[in-house]
């Protein structure tokens, strides 16, 4: 087998990839956040600058056996998501994840306004985030739904006279598992605003 050419780079790659920029972040905040939300309903696609698209882990069980080590699969886990959000001068998507973590475990009374993340209930205080991938095309490419997510970091925001831009800050959040878009039911995803 002799090594591949440009050419056949060239062939094998004939759409030219998929492009990092070309994506979209969707937030389905869970109900009492939004009518919470005195400046109106956050909105993350126009926001949020960076994103990812999520991986997973399976982790190895070692047996011993006659001297040696045989793995096994173990357990999925999911790494945090985290995300970089553009302020506006209202703080419209950072007051609604102030009110999110808040309604969460408040500051003051140690007391949770919402119950456990269920997914898309009323009172529950996980929201449906999705990440979209999109063609060069305009078209959907592939899509990623995060199940039962919330965040478990709002980041300073850094101010300084001798710097000029845009701030910025990073949101973590967890969530119970991802599912393809595709895989996750018309009808939720139908339902996700932004």
């Amino acid at each position: 087998m002799s090594l591949p050419s440009i050419t056949d780079f060239k062939e094998r790659l004939q759409d030219g990839g998929a492009r990092s920029a070309l994506f979209q972040m969707e937030i389905t905040w869970p109900a009492p956040v939004l009518l919470g939300a005195t400046h109106g309903t956050p909105n993350i696609p126009f926001h949020c600058k960076m994103s990812e698209i999520p991986g997973s882990t399976i982790s190895t069980i070692p047996l011993k056996f006659a001297g040696r080590t045989i793995n096994y699969g173990g357990f999925r886990t999911f790494s945090p998501l985290s995300i970089t959000v553009l302020n506006d001068e209202g703080f419209k998507v950072r007051r609604a994840l102030e009110s999110w973590v808040e309604m969460i475990q408040s500051k003051d009374t140690n007391v949770s306004v919402l119950t456990a993340p269920l997914a898309h209930g009323e009172t529950g205080y996980g929201g449906t985030g999705r990440v979209i991938q999109y063609k060069k095309t305009g078209e959907v490419a592939k899509s990623f739904v995060f199940v039962d997510m919330y965040p478990t970091k709002v980041a300073p925001i850094p101010v300084n006279w001798e710097q000029e831009g845009i701030e910025e800050y990073t949101v973590d959040f967890e969530y119970q598992h991802w599912v393809p878009g595709e895989d996750f039911g018309a009808s939720v995803v139908a339902n996700i605003v932004s």
